[in-house]
């Protein structure tokens, strides 16, 4: 077969199924290691082939500049990090394209195959919510129900992260709960959300929560509240009802406002360009050490410096600006819904964004894509919407 049939066959269907592994990874595989070697080894390499296809779509797309602009400036930032090393560097430099090349690939996706990709997303919620069940079922099989804090099953283990990637869907969900058409499609979408918005009270992810409470309420408007304020309930209560785990999980929560005041503080004197790339994310705090800033912005200006953080406020400030064209002109409610989602996330934990395939791919790039690539088609007839509805 040569390239030119391999093209063929990416540009047909090829890439769609490869697209399909990757996104149902994240739930079937066992292993994080695992779900990274099938990114690189079989969707990064397709995608490359597809450079001429890509360059073409995403020519004179204002946003996708801006993205290309922050990753390149935020690598350069590797060279004045104080700790420079090689080889540390090179895998930051890998970890930046395999991000830029799957928001790329899952842009053009979305606009090109759009009746495929439509598909992908429901079944990929109903996927979703296949796997939060097992995971509920699993872990309170082994462990007290329902005090313990929950770490799903799989790929996505950690509970912050997780449950911030199964709330994506849960915010798919409820979209589809009131775009779908017939009452059993509806009822079946309620059910789903319900498993899903169970997994994420069951790990007690506070951020998670507010990213879903953030994303339902520009979806749903007043409807949200309800939902947000169910599951508010249950984590609170979840925690209160065992003293060693509010003092745990409370305590720590407490700590974020010190963390945060400590990055700030470590900035004097390298506020325009940041520390570097490779600066070491620990933050000193409380006569503690934490891993990271647990904030994207902060972890963004600590490394780059206000250069940096202003090209990713530019690409989110834009993102959001179309979306929320793309709600005035076409009534697409969902993309604001899911960048505000992944903004918000972001702001509660987590540190740099240009990593390997993780949860964060799911629940900050993706929406970031899709808004990249479907705004400029906006005046095109499209096959795939997704409607908002009336409030």
């Amino acid at each position: 077969m040569d390239f030119n049939a391999i093209q063929r066959f990416l540009l047909n269907r090829g890439m769609v199924y490869f697209y399909t592994v990757f996104i149902a990874g994240y739930f079937l595989l066992p292993m994080a290691p695992g779900h990274r070697r099938l990114y690189y080894i079989l969707v990064l390499p397709a995608v490359l082939m597809l450079w001429r296809e890509l360059a073409n779509f995403y020519r004179g797309n204002a946003l996708c500049g801006l993205l290309l602009l922050y990753a390149a400036y935020m690598m350069t930032s590797l060279l004045w990090t104080e700790d420079f090393q090689p080889q540390a560097a090179l895998e930051a430099v890998g970890y930046t394209l395999s991000v830029l090349t799957f928001c790329f690939i899952s842009g053009y996706l979305w606009v090109e195959k759009a009746s495929l990709m439509d598909r992908l997303a429901h079944r990929a919620t109903w996927l979703a919510a296949a796997a939060a069940l097992v995971s509920i079922v699993a872990w309170y099989i082994a462990n007290p129900f329902p005090l313990s804090r929950l770490e799903p099953l799989g790929v996505m283990h950690h509970q912050n992260k997780a449950a911030s990637a199964y709330g994506v869907f849960l915010v798919l969900s409820m979209h589809y709960v009131f775009t779908e058409r017939g009452r059993e499609n509806r009822l079946a979408y309620y059910s789903l959300a319900a498993i899903l918005l169970s997994l994420v009270v069951f790990t007690q992810s506070r951020t998670a929560l507010a990213g879903v409470s953030v994303g339902l309420l520009i979806l749903l408007g007043y409807r949200a509240l309800a939902i947000a304020g169910v599951g508010v309930a249950a984590v609170w209560a979840l925690m209160s009802a065992n003293s060693q785990l509010w003092e745990h999980r409370v305590g720590d929560y407490s700590f974020r406002p010190g963390i945060w005041e400590q990055v700030l503080e470590n900035m004097q004197g390298h506020w325009w360009l940041g520390h570097g790339y490779l600066t070491n994310p620990r933050v000193n705090a409380y006569d503690q050490v934490f891993n990271h800033a647990h904030n994207s912005y902060l972890a963004t200006l600590r490394d780059g410096g206000l250069v940096g953080l202003a090209l990713l406020t530019a690409i989110l400030a834009v993102a959001l600006h179309w979306a929320w064209g793309l709600y005035r002109q076409r009534g697409e409610r969902i993309y604001l819904a899911l960048i505000l989602y992944g903004m918000t996330s972001v702001a509660m934990d987590y540190d740099r964004l240009l990593v390997h395939p993780k949860e964060i791919w799911l629940f900050f790039w993706l929406p970031v894509a899709l808004i990249m690539a479907v705004h400029p088609v906006r005046h095109l007839p499209a096959t795939i919407r997704y409607p908002g509805h009336k409030q």
